[in-house]
Parts: structure tokens; sequence; C-alpha cells
């Protein structure tokens, strides 16, 4: 099941989604009456009580997939102004003729902030950074755009990063950031 339009599933897509799998239902002991949701690559992760019925609350998880699919929309810049933020920052930052050929959001990475493939040239920025300021992000973009020149963590990788002012900053700020998903990961159970 193609689920690029979910904002319009009705009681029956719902059904059908979670017995294909594209609706993932996991259930807690220690949680006891909300339920939560995110995108895990092409399936949704359904987090219920144990006790959830997922068969008596269609329409609640449908509204609740829509939600989620109009905030993402709302929240992501579109592909086109990454790939030019990333571009104005490997010539502020480079300016050596090794550009990437894309800069894409991605919804699929949930543990990195981004990646590179060096060899194509092309960069992968998760999405769970749409939301933050602008200097963290360049910042990720600045790492990325290192990587097209060094595919390690090596000392001259690390040289290339500090070219951006805030990178010491930002780092500070990801981790934060990370420890914050962290708990409420943990929290949600």
């Amino acid at each position: 099941m193609v689920m690029a339009t979910v904002a319009d599933m009705d009681v029956t897509e719902v059904l059908a989604a979670i017995d294909d799998g594209t609706i993932v239902v996991r259930r807690s002991a220690r949680r006891r009456k909300t339920i939560s949701l995110k995108r895990e690559g092409e399936k949704w992760l359904l987090a219920v009580p144990q006790r959830f019925q997922p068969e008596r609350n269609v329409e609640s998880i449908a509204a609740l997939i829509a939600r989620m699919e109009r905030r993402a929309v709302r929240a992501s810049p579109g592909d086109g102004e990454l790939l030019a933020r990333a571009l104005t920052l490997n010539t502020r930052y480079f300016d050596d003729g090794i550009e990437p050929v894309s800069v894409v959001w991605v919804s699929n990475q949930n543990t990195r902030f981004a990646s590179t493939t060096s060899a194509r040239r092309t960069i992968r920025v998760s999405s769970r950074l749409s939301a933050v300021p602008g200097w963290v992000l360049d910042a990720v973009l600045v790492h990325e755009l290192a990587h097209l020149r060094r595919p390690d963590h090596s000392p001259a990788f690390h040289a290339l990063t500090a070219r951006y002012p805030h990178t010491q900053k930002a780092d500070v700020f990801l981790e934060g950031f990370s420890y914050g998903e962290g708990a409420q990961k943990r929290e949600q159970g």
C-alpha cells in the first residue's frame, strides 16, 4: 500500500495498513492512556497501551496520521531551498569546485542527522532537523559538505568543519537535541 496521501485515509485503508504492516502497532504495558505515532521510513509506528484496540479507534488513528502529515508538509522547507542553502555554504566555506549534486530532506534517518555519499556527491538530511535554528542546520550541512572532500572523521576533516564559526556551538545543541529525543522515546515506552 502506498502511503503518499495518507491524509485522506478512510477506515478501510487504516485497517488494511495495519494488516499489511504499513502501520505497525506496538503495545506497551507501561503506557496507560496515550497513543503516539511516528514515521519510520515508509511505515508508521503506533505506540499504544496494552489493551488498546485499533479496530475500535481507526477514525482516531486516521485523524492522527492526517495531522502528522500536514505538520510534516508545513514544517519542512523544500529540497530546492535546502540545496540552495548548501550551495551557498559550499561557496562560502570551500569554493574549490567540488559541489553536491543533490541535497534532500529524508524521513527515514532516525538516528543520524544527515549522511553523504561522497562518490555520488549526494547529501541526505533528516527531516527531524527541519525545526532547528538555521545556524544548526548550516553546521550539519557544512559537516556533510566536508565529507565530499574527506569521507572520514580525521583531523583534516575536522579542520574543514571548523571553517564554519558555529560548529562547536551546534555540536552542543545537537547533543542536547539527541538527548531530548531519547528521553521522549523512553517516556513513550
